[in-house]
């Protein structure tokens, strides 16, 4: 007998359920099965809808990407900078399985290019070679990523700089929303220097 499919099953339902999965237990512990489980079906009639896991976890990575405004449209080079990693960095703050999604063979979607396109032309328009330009991308995709990355993960006892024997004092609780400011600010300030020195 054919497996047929519920009304209520779309592609949006089970994207929406696996991406609900992937952020909870992360992308390499999802099953099929286990999604067929959470939506109430039977595995071949998530099947009916991609053609395997690898489908489906581009489609989710898609699906998040896609929501994502990464060009605010800003003709200041550095403010359309800011507003592209600013928008990377909360995107894995609310879905943490994103990063390891794009890691997966076949699994990262074309729109993934999204943040490097913005990037990259800011960046020429600040004056820097397509090949600095790329540089400076993944610098900042690598800064964003791994900031993102501490703060759902930490803190970690052991990299406290308040304890051990240089302990440092601080003022206050990590301001996560500072780090990351500072960081982008240095940044940007570098590719300032940069392009300054080339042009001298």
């Amino acid at each position: 007998m054919p497996d047929h499919l519920p009304r209520s099953l779309s592609r949006d339902k089970i994207v929406a359920v696996g991406l609900d999965m992937v952020n909870q237990r992360g992308a390499d512990a999802l099953t099929m099965r286990g999604l067929a489980q959470a939506l109430g079906v039977t595995p071949m009639a998530i099947y009916n809808h991609f053609d395997d896991k690898r489908d489906l976890l581009r489609t989710i990575a898609d699906h998040v990407i896609t929501s994502v405004d990464f060009d605010g449209g800003h003709s200041d080079w550095q403010r359309q900078l800011r507003h592209c990693f600013t928008a990377l960095r909360d995107t894995c703050l609310r879905n943490p399985a994103l990063p390891r999604l794009l890691e997966i063979e076949g699994a990262a979607p074309a729109s993934a290019l999204a943040p490097m396109r913005v990037a990259v032309a800011a960046l020429d328009r600040a004056g820097l070679s397509e090949t600095d330009s790329l540089r400076t991308f993944f610098l900042l995709v690598g800064f964003t990523l791994s900031q993102a990355a501490y703060q759902l993960r930490g803190p970690f006892p052991d990299l406290d700089p308040t304890r051990g024997p240089q302990a440092i004092t601080l003022s206050a609780e990590w301001d996560f929303d500072a780090g990351f400011d500072h960081g982008i600010t240095l940044i940007t300030e570098g590719v300032i220097a940069m392009v300054k020195r080339e042009k001298d």
